[in-house]
């Protein structure tokens, strides 16, 4: 298997190890309702993920940053927003890796 299929398949099957109601899923929501333009951004997509990562205390400026990162606001954005407690970034993310050590990604 080529390496963009492999990606693919690790990346599908890491989407299968939860729902949408979790912290990853919420999360993962609000990025599958955005779309970062690395042409229009100072930042790629994996740039942008590896920064939360690196600063999750940042969750709130990290959010607004990708968002504007496109220049175009959806509903399906605000909505996927609507779901990540933004008032307390910390706990969010702090419960969000926690919840990522904890999934059975054995398959990956």
């Amino acid at each position: 298997m080529d390496e963009q299929k492999r990606l693919l398949a690790q990346t599908m099957a890491f989407l299968m190890c939860t729902t949408p109601e979790t912290m990853v899923g919420k999360l993962l929501n609000f990025c599958l309702a955005t779309k970062v333009d690395a042409q229009k951004s100072s930042k790629t997509p994996l740039e942008f993920a590896e920064d939360l990562l690196d600063h999750p205390e940042k969750l709130a400026s990290w959010v607004s940053e990708v968002i504007d990162s496109d220049d175009q606001y959806s509903v399906e954005e605000m909505l996927a927003v609507s779901e990540i407690p933004l008032d307390n970034s910390q706990k969010f993310m702090d419960y969000l890796l926690a919840e990522v050590g904890d999934l059975d990604t054995q398959g990956l």
